[in-house]
């Protein structure tokens, strides 16, 4: 987790602490004059005086005294019993009650608030210093060892980086070439890669010739999505004159591009290696601010020019299965115009929708589209996967094979001659090539990497190329781009890419074959699969198990996420012991942080985060018996991270209470503040189980349910067909024969017989292009995919009343939030006096806001 001092400027802290000096000071002489008046009414003559002495005090320390009718009316009252018998002491006494109770509200939410202002100076004064992460595969060894331990394996890390990236792997162009020519083997593909060529060059040489392509503007864009030295580049954004001086340098060093060349000095660039948000360590560059945005913006810009013209490529090449079911021959249209009496295809089908998808979410995600693509997030991707995969297919059809894989090292060990020859392939100049011959080949430094290393100084990278410039999509993504195409062309199927992790889906036979492909791309690009998380997935359906597909396809479990699919019954399922030994790990960075709001921040990552997005969101396709799972394990879950003590249930909240109290000498805090959000000065805890139960009530089918309704209708639908058939009599079914074949020749050779005009086509037959021509075939898709609407919490009068009051103040509270304000209003309008545990005013929304900012690193990776 980001530690505060370098999260926060110096400005705003000075300001958060000026803020909470002055509410203590508030909370202080608040309390002050709340006894002196409190001890007035105590010592006051009869009932009147003292209640005219609350109703003073009130009025001057309740806040909202102003607006509160109620107190106008008790003075009233006061003023009528002074001549008024019938307004008894007892009626004054309830009164008295009432207003001692607005002074302890005001003064419960002062403490509250200076609670949270004790909070926030711990958050803000825990040490700068990370501990390394441990491992969780020994829980009981001590920190020694721990740390001796990540040293050794960090050591280990930068020996293999040293291994793959020093060591040049030649790969043959003219065998590359000859690979991809064989993709395009008729004219009309020809003519497409000839035009895609001529487009590359033409845009990469224009952009080459440029003379300022540095600005404010594109520096900006540049910066805000680089991954890399965000706090210095940060106060770049911040002047405008700095700006323009780096655009002038830039524009002087684009200028003389072809002559450019690695300046790092005598010392080169140093290598460390470095963990990122996902846990995982890599191994980075420390290269020049000026040099990093300077590669930056030219690979941005390559990305743009790059994606456009091969996803135009792409779709004019686009091919798909013309044997297998999706796709009719001739004959199919023949038989389908006489018996149904049309052969169009509807544009609001399986087939349509899963090619758009295809183009719009999966094909060269990852290559920015525009220069602020990568800091507007259009292309983010952190292995996680929040989209249900749509494909695994266990309804209709002859079986479904899935594949899952990806590359090892893949950016670390891509071989630069492989790069080149891609470039050459699609158009790029010699000079270009040039270009990333002497940019791929940095002088790097690995002799600060790991302690004891063989000082060795700077030596030239011969494979891979930087992690975290937009140059590394820009070589991996033109790379895969050919094992997308080799694979469609060669198989028509789908490659679902996200960089260099990959699925394929569909058909056991055409699954098999494009593994097959895959394989045979990966040997010819010097490319390696990564055996581990490398397997598949076949069932046969209907159809018998073909042992020769069941031997072509890899070996091995297909995962995502904490979901394994079940071989056997094909559905996804989740691995508890992988969900424990990441328990155990959040169990031990929940105790590392050093304050309760790090704390709290660190779950909200993790539960409200990772774990929910690895579960897998909960979708019709996997139905409600998935939804009880995660919860089940949840429940599971949280009873080893807060096991029960002196037989009462462990949990979250009375955990954090208990080290609220313990830090803080605090007590008998409500539950509430645990889960409300921030802005209404709560910790903003999530939980894990409200989400789910929001939708869950929703989930009233089954995927069999939902694929059975599907099947009957399609069966109602056949059923019309026939009897419209059958009702004609032989002289217009051969008008109609006729209209197909309009010569003897043609009618003796076509598709149809004569028996075929007594008997109407079977149900199969029928049903076999559903994903192409049946609307009704994607509206049972789309809802199997598709994550039921929230069912949202029924709030009481008060609380509607209490939103619109949030609304007006610009606070946007979501369905899980009016979840909780609806579970705890009741106290919350007795104890506070509204739903707000803590007025706007005390609460440090700057802080807060950059809090909520910053996402946590997990220690340990799938």
């Amino acid at each position: 987790m980001a530690t505060p001092k370098s999260v926060l400027s110096t400005t705003l802290q000075s300001i958060t602490r000026s803020k909470i000096r002055e509410l203590e000071s508030r909370h202080k002489s608040y309390e002050a004059r709340k006894r002196e008046y409190v001890a007035k009414a105590d010592a006051a003559a009869d009932e009147r005086a003292r209640l005219a002495c609350l109703l003073e005090a009130v009025r001057e320390l309740y806040p909202a005294a102003s607006k509160d009718i109620s107190l106008d009316n008790i003075q009233r009252w006061l003023d009528q019993s002074r001549y008024d018998a019938s307004i008894t002491v007892p009626r004054l006494a309830s009164f008295d009650h009432q207003l001692r109770a607005r002074l302890d509200i005001q003064s419960r939410k002062l403490d509250m608030a200076h609670l949270y202002s004790r909070l926030l100076t711990e958050w803000m004064d825990q040490p700068l210093s990370e501990p390394l992460p441990a491992s969780a595969d020994d829980p009981d060894d001590d920190s020694f060892e721990l740390v001796e331990r990540q040293r050794q394996r960090l050591s280990e890390l930068v020996d293999k980086f040293e291994s793959v990236v020093f060591e040049p792997l030649k790969t043959d162009d003219a065998e590359i070439r000859g690979f991809l020519d064989l993709l395009f083997a008729d004219e009309a593909s020809q003519k497409q890669l000839e035009k895609l060529r001529k487009d590359v060059a033409d845009t990469s040489a224009s952009f080459m010739s440029e003379t300022a392509p540095f600005t404010e503007e594109s520096l900006t864009s540049c910066i805000k999505g680089a991954s890399k030295k965000q706090a210095i580049l940060r106060d770049f954004l911040e002047s405008d004159v700095a700006k323009s001086e780096i655009a002038d340098v830039l524009n002087m060093r684009f200028s003389g591009l072809k002559q450019w060349h690695w300046d790092a000095g005598k010392d080169g660039i140093r290598v460390m290696p470095r963990r990122g948000l996902n846990g995982k360590y890599r191994v980075w560059a420390d290269d020049d601010i000026l040099q990093m945005i300077f590669v930056q913006y030219i690979g941005i810009r390559l990305c743009n020019l790059l994606k456009p013209a091969l996803k135009s490529f792409m779709e004019a090449v686009y091919f798909r299965d013309t044997e297998g079911h999706r796709a009719p021959s001739p004959a199919d249209l023949e038989r389908r115009w006489f018996y149904v009496s049309h052969t169009t295809w509807s544009a609001s089908s399986i087939e349509v929708q899963r090619k758009t998808d295809y183009f719009a979410k999966f094909f060269l995600s990852q290559l920015p589209a525009t220069e602020t693509s990568l800091f507007d997030g259009d292309n983010s991707y952190d292995d996680d996967d929040d989209d249900v995969t749509y494909e695994t297919r266990g309804g209709p059809g002859n079986g479904v094979a899935l594949v899952q894989t990806d590359l090892q090292w893949y950016a670390t060990g891509l071989p630069h001659s492989t790069v080149f020859s891609a470039m050459r392939y699609i158009g790029f100049g010699q000079d270009w090539i040039d270009f990333f011959t002497k940019y791929l080949e940095s002088p790097l430094n690995l002799d600060a990497a790991s302690d004891d290393r063989p000082q060795l100084g700077p030596r030239h990278r011969k494979r891979g190329v930087p992690m975290a410039h937009a140059s590394e999509k820009f070589t991996g993504e033109l790379v895969l781009f050919f094992m997308d195409l080799a694979v469609n062309r060669e198989t028509g199927v789908l490659l679902y890419r996200l960089h260099d992790d990959i699925w394929l889906v569909g058909e056991p036979r055409r699954s098999a074959q494009a593994w097959s492909c895959m394989q045979s791309f990966a040997k010819v690009f010097g490319l390696d699969f990564n055996k581990a998380k490398t397997g598949s997935v076949y069932l046969p359906g209907s159809a018998k198990r073909d042992e020769t597909i069941a031997k072509t396809l890899p070996a091995g479990p297909v995962k995502i996420g904490f979901l394994c699919l079940d071989p056997e019954s094909g559905k996804w399922v989740i691995d508890q012991k992988l969900v424990v030994a990441h328990v155990d790990q959040l169990k031990k960075q929940l105790a590392e942080c050093k304050s309760v709001l790090s704390w709290v921040q660190t779950w909200n990552g993790c539960i409200g985060r990772f774990f929910s997005h690895t579960f897998g969101e909960p979708a019709y396709c996997f139905g409600r018996e998935h939804v009880d799972e995660v919860l089940n394990t949840y429940q599971t879950m949280l009873q080893r991270l807060f096991p029960s003590s002196g037989g009462k249930e462990g949990s979250v909240v009375e955990h954090l209470k208990q080290m609220i109290q313990d830090r803080f000498e605090v007590s008998d805090l409500p539950d509430s503040f645990v889960y409300l959000p921030e802005q209404l000065g709560g910790l903003g805890l999530r939980n894990p189980f409200v989400g789910l139960f929001l939708v869950r009530n929703n989930i009233t089918e089954t995927p069999q349910d939902i694929t059975d309704k599907y099947l009957k209708e399609e069966r109602e639908q056949y059923l019309e067909f026939r009897k419209t058939f059958e009702a004609q009599d032989e002289t217009s079914l051969r008008r109609r024969l006729r209209n197909i074949y309009r010569d003897d020749e043609a009618l003796r050779k076509g598709a149809i017989s004569e028996l075929d005009l007594k008997v109407f086509l079977p149900l199969e037959e029928y049903s076999r292009f559903r994903e192409r021509q049946n609307p009704k075939f994607l509206f049972a898709f789309e809802k199997l995919v598709t994550v039921p609407q929230t069912e949202e919490i029924v709030l009481s009068k008060e609380v509607e009343s209490g939103l619109r009051e949030f609304l007006a103040d610009s606070v946007r509270l979501d369905s899980e939030k009016k979840w909780f304000l609806q579970l705890y209003a009741k106290e919350l309008l007795k104890d506070f006096g509204g739903l707000n545990l803590v007025d706007k005013q005390f609460l440090p929304v700057g802080v807060l806001a950059m809090m909520r900012g910053k996402k946590v690193s997990w220690n340990m990776i799938l």
